[in-house]
């Protein structure tokens, strides 16, 4: 694959080999306990400002979770240890199947990942598609040090997309030797094999350094009927709430959907479905549904490879050049049961493959006009055509150049130019037209052949019947490819120093400039484009470039230090100036407050303005085609039903084309079929604002000097949130506004009657989103009895505890909705606050570790509380999501994982463990369920998991 910035890669790769090979200096490579590295902390930067300190003390809250960590949880996929965190809600991880497009994102407190800022080293992770996400498969996990994870809006520092905060991820590109690192880990039935192998080296000395990571992994699938609480699909009972087996109504018999008609001995119409012999029958209760769930994947497969290439070099004195090239090669599939047919059918009554009962059924309930065709609405399965197949295939490479020095002893400099581009392909296998599935209902009765012929047509009777091989293959459109690029540019500088010097300290000053640019380009294959796919979404091209400018400042201020109630105090403020291409100027600021009156007692204050500025997919994509939507007249403001002249509309329904003659007299045609166009992108949008607030403490006592512990309070409002709402919301929206140039109304298009023939419903700035919570973090290190130790050893132990309180996760899709909180909710309205987000009122992840020599041991709790049922409120307050259900609370849930290391001579080491120790099932969900009748991004779907890994270093 060409790569636009190809030539400045191998330029950078080149050099950088050059300087390092010149001053190679090989050292073995040690790796140090969780607290061996405390004393040689000269300055370093905290996530979550660009000020240089002399400790970890950081104002917004902030969650570390080490290298050690990572080897003993035997994770090959990051995103699964960072998302234990419970400051993280489970996103996009190995179970996306459906939805899910093989990134593994990060989500935090559940509030999108698009507004999760996720960097490397402190600088900002390129996006990995139009929708603004990061896929952190590109991180090279044999290299992290460590992951800070802050909460709150970030955007004064970072800029846009920092809203919910930050998740940094830092590399250790000083490196020193030569490691290898094998890992295998399968699971308890012998499935889901996953191999990973990896490599990183380093060599340098005082005037350069080169860091160097390859990796291959690939991951076996696990279908969803390997296990058995996914085998079969769940639901609840409509009648009784009972949890049964309810599949899609969509059968491989097909069903005649509309409109109904009577069958002998039925006393009222009813919908039509067929044995085996084509003969046609009632649907009734006792009428079999569709298990789609066997077939789905559970983990999805996958094969990366990847590799990452650091180097700096020293010019001179006050001059370093640096430079990194990241480059990830990743395939992923996702599969999903049969095409599901769902169409508007026609069928001559002369045709040959008919049946004679269906002929005689066709001419009698569906052929009002006696032409000789019959009409109706068709759903079907079609299990000839096997399963819906997508594999994604993407390229992803990332290159920072930059330069870095100090003007003087007190302030330091750093220019960096980065570029990334990500390339992809989605190829969609055992794809059907439905153009070709309505060609083969229309058979001549002379030929017993398509009246259209075209495309090789082959006939066929799909009404209770098998479909011939032959027209399987002639419905089978081949493969249908989708492509797309994602490419981001951005030019940084900053200054960091001492402005001057005040009693308490030097006051610690940070600014910049920083431009960025980002562009994307996807490309639907024509056939998605209108819904012509079967059992695939209605799917629109999405092209355009945005950027902005920014200056930004912020300062640390030591008001007072070693005064009685005052050990330290002092203020950090900031400032970001945004202006955005499209969406105009926004402002970030910061300030906040840090208190130790004692040295053992420090208290943190943070409020935040952060802003996220609309991405490629909500600026620039194409609206997608939704046909032939039937709405509920009376949600048509001008109609005479909803008192159009009482409500003051009289105006706005005579600028949309209704005749000032008809105001309270028009009434719209039922059941009017009109054309939406969903999804659209909007250039006229404003950024989302976020208004944060943290407050805290930090214990450090002294007589315990390895022990810390914080709690944080966090508040997060999100207004302006951008997204879609659909036809029906968006057309009250509209009269609520009583403005014909307003967003929604502008988007109306009447017909002469009056009745509404079009709408077009892109995105908007609607919502309103909040969380609020408590989390809690505890590190403690202490000595143990040297009879625990190993012979000629020490022993000491670690304990870390992570807690979180969520209080409220909120949201209100529009104005004139009601405000939705569903922290520690399932199911019900809940269902629809977005896919995947189940945010438990209470988690928390605790390890306790044993080190003494060579041996390390570790046993990990993972908890989640307990999730209750939404419905009661649901039907309350919102109706159209109430259903019976004898589900209630889902019980706690609690994963352990037992795993241990040991170093042998000099160069090796080897580590293992079992995850998931004591098989905890995952809740069944019904209807709640985001897939596979429970969460399994954030339950264990897979039972007990093995691991076994084994590294060499030199």
């Amino acid at each position: 694959m060409k790569y636009r910035f190809a030539p400045a890669v191998i330029t950078l790769v080149t050099s950088s080999a050059l300087a390092a090979s010149a001053v190679f200096a090989q050292e073995q490579s040690t790796r140090l306990s969780p607290t061996a590295a405390a004393g040689e902390i000269e300055e370093i930067v905290v996530t979550g400002s660009r000020i240089k300190r002399k400790d970890f003390t950081s104002i917004s809250p902030l969650v570390t979770l080490d290298a050690e960590q990572i080897t003993l949880s035997g994770v090959t996929a990051i995103e699964d240890l960072v998302n234990e965190a419970p400051q993280l809600v489970p996103d996009g991880n190995r179970t996306s199947n459906n939805p899910g497009n093989g990134q593994a994102s990060l989500n935090l407190r559940g509030l999108g990942a698009n507004r999760t800022l996720v960097t490397l080293n402190g600088r900002r992770m390129a996006p990995a598609d139009s929708f603004g996400a990061a896929d952190v498969n590109l991180i090279p996990s044999q290299l992290i040090k460590r992951v800070e994870i802050v909460t709150g809006g970030a955007s004064t520092v970072y800029g846009s997309d920092a809203v919910a905060g930050v998740v940094n991820f830092i590399l250790d590109d000083e490196y020193e030797g030569f490691e290898v690192t094998a890992q295998y880990d399968t699971f308890e039935e012998g499935d889901g094999a996953v191999a990973d192998v990896s490599l990183a080296f380093g060599f340098g000395n005082d005037s350069g350094h080169l860091t160097g990571f390859l990796n291959y992994q690939d991951r076996d699938s696990v279908f969803a009927g390997d296990r058995p609480f996914t085998a079969e699909a769940l639901r609840e009972d409509r009648f009784t709430g009972e949890l049964v087996a309810l599949g899609s109504g969509t059968t491989p018999a097909g069903r005649i959907v509309f409109p109904r008609t009577f069958l002998p001995g039925s006393d009222a119409p009813v919908q039509v479905t067929f044995d085996d012999s084509g003969t046609p029958v009632a649907v009734g209760p006792d009428t079999p549904s569709y298990n789609f769930q066997p077939v789905n994947y559970l983990q999805v497969p996958l094969q990366r490879y990847s590799g990452a290439l650091f180097g700096n070099y020293q010019l001179n004195d006050r001059i370093k050049v640096f430079g990194e090239v990241l480059y990830s090669e990743t395939s992923t599939s996702a599969q999903l049961a049969p095409p599901p047919a769902f169409i508007s059918a026609r069928v001559n009554l002369d045709n040959p493959l008919l049946t004679p009962e269906q002929a005689q059924l066709f001419g009698t309930s569906y052929d009002p006009d006696g032409d000789g065709f019959a009409d109706f609405v068709f759903s079907r399965r079609l299990i000839e055509t096997g399963p819906r197949q997508s594999e994604r295939a993407a390229d992803t490479l990332r290159a920072v150049f930059g330069a870095s020095g100090d003007i003087n002893a007190q302030w330091d400099w750093e220019a960096t130019y980065s570029l990334s581009e990500v390339t992809g392909e989605f190829i969609t296998g055992n794809a059907v037209f439905a153009s070709r599935f309505e060609q083969g209902l229309l058979a001549d009765p002379a030929t017993g052949e398509c009246f259209d012929t075209s495309d090789g047509c082959v006939p066929f009777n799909p009404f209770g019947l098998t479909i011939p091989e032959d027209a399987a293959a002639f419905l089978l459109a081949g493969d249908i490819v989708e492509n797309y690029t994602v490419d981001e540019d951005i030019f940084s500088f900053i200054v960091t120093g001492d402005a001057f010097e005040l009693p308490a300290g030097p006051v610690g000053v940070a600014g910049g400039f920083e431009w960025r640019e980002t562009s994307s380009d996807y490309q639907p294959d024509p056939n998605f484009i209108g819904a012509g796919v079967l059992g695939a979404l209605a799917a629109a091209p999405v092209s355009g470039t945005t950027d902005v400018a920014e200056l930004y400042l912020e300062a640390l201020v030591p008001i007072l230090s070693n005064q009685p109630f005052a050990e330290y105090l002092g203020v950090e403020a900031g400032y970001r100036y945004s202006d955005y291409k499209f969406s105009g100027v926004a402002d970030n600021w910061k300030f906040g407050v840090d208190w130790a009156p004692i040295s053992s007692l420090r208290f943190r204050v943070m409020a935040q303005r952060a802003v996220r500025a609309p991405n490629i997919e909500e600026l620039f994509a194409q609206a997608a085609e939704q046909p032939t939507v039937l709405f509920n007249p009376d949600t048509d403001f001008c109609a005479a039903s909803a008192d159009p002249i009482g409500r003051g509309l009289t105006d706005l329904c005579i600028a949309q084309g209704i005749p000032a003659a008809q105001v309270g007299v028009y009434q719209p045609t039922p059941d009017i079929g009109l054309t939406v166009f969903e999804g659209g992108g909007n250039t006229g949008l404003d950024p989302e604002t976020g208004d944060t607030f943290t407050a805290g403490l930090v214990i450090q006592p002294s007589w315990a000097e390895e022990l810390s512990v914080s709690v944080d309070y966090y508040l997060i409002e999100i207004d302006n949130a951008i997204g879609s709402t659909d036809f029906e919301a968006a057309l009250g929206l509209c009269g609520d506004s009583n403005d014909p140039a307003s967003q929604f109304c502008s988007s109306v298009v009447r017909g002469p009657s009056g009745d509404i023939s079009q709408y077009t419903n892109p995105q908007f700035n609607l919502a309103t989103l909040g969380v609020e919570g408590v989390d809690l973090a505890l590190n403690y290190r202490f000595d143990l009895w040297e009879g625990l130790a190993l012979p000629g050893s020490d022993a000491f132990m670690t304990l870390q505890v992570l807690f979180n309180y969520a209080m409220e996760n909120t949201v209100q899709a529009t104005p004139t909705d009601s405000e939705r909180d569903c922290a520690g909710y399932y199911g019900g309205a809940c269902a629809f606050i977005g896919p995947g987000v189940l945010v438990p009122e209470y988690r928390s992840s605790t390890r306790l570790t044993y080190y003494s020599g060579p041996l390390s041991v570790a046993l990990n709790w993972r908890w989640i509380g307990d999730l209750e049922s939404h419905l009661d409120i649901t039907c309350e307050e919102s109706p159209q999501f109430c259903y019976e259900s004898e589900l209630g609370n889902l019980g706690d849930h609690s994963y352990f994982e037992l795993s241990g290391r040991f170093e042998f001579g000099e160069h090796g080491e080897i580590y293992g463990g079992v995850s998931n120790l004591f098989e905890e099932d995952p809740p069944l969900m019904g209807l709640g369920a985001t897939q596979s009748n429970t969460a399994p991004q954030l339950y264990d779907v897979f039972g007990r998991r093995f691991f076994l890994g084994l590294r060499y270093r030199l």
